[in-house]
């Protein structure tokens, strides 16, 4: 039986326009991330930006990010990809934003596999969905690699592209998965 364990979580008592997870323990399997968030921007759907660090120090911004994903809205379907980005495209959920309705929040969940395994690159999964009103309610599936074997001890969440702010209500917790 697997064994889910609560790392830390941030719940915004103000607007932020970064939530970073620092000191991870190297003593799980998984991690996963499950995030409920709005941003302050004022366009209907934005996503988050993620980006991982190791060795102690800070995040990884070189074009060492790769994904794949899956998206639907309203009548609209698509998919694509991204290679050699700063960050991680479509990993990260999409939150409701200002121009929407102030009690819809974006939610979803990033599964990031390995994460201490020294002997292959990082891999995530992740799953999200928002209302964002009735014209746009969009879910999205996605996938992930981070061009990196380092042991993953910080994850850095931040408004798209680094342009804005998450606000206040807004929370992040991060979960440590292992067998037992």
């Amino acid at each position: 039986m697997a064994v889910i364990e609560a790392i830390a979580t941030t719940y915004l008592g103000a607007d932020a326009a970064l939530i970073e997870f620092t000191s991870i323990p190297q003593t799980y399997e998984h991690l996963q991330l499950r995030i409920s968030a709005r941003q302050a921007r004022a366009s209907e759907s934005v996503e988050c930006t993620i980006r991982l660090g190791t060795g102690g120090g800070a995040v990884d911004t070189g074009n060492n990010y790769y994904s794949h994903y899956m998206y639907a809205y309203g009548t609209t379907v698509g998919a694509g990809g991204g290679t050699a980005r700063a960050y991680w495209k479509r990993i990260g959920p999409f939150v409701a934003a200002a121009s929407v309705d102030a009690a819809q929040h974006g939610g979803g969940v990033v599964d990031i596999l390995d994460y201490a395994n020294a002997n292959k690159n990082t891999t995530a999964l992740s799953i999200s969905g928002s209302a964002l009103g009735a014209t746009y309610p969009w879910v999205n599936i996605g996938s992930g690699l981070w061009d990196n074997t380092g042991a993953v001890d910080r994850i850095a969440i931040a408004a798209y592209n680094y342009s804005g702010d998450f606000v206040r209500g807004s929370e992040f917790s991060l979960y440590g998965l292992k067998s037992s």
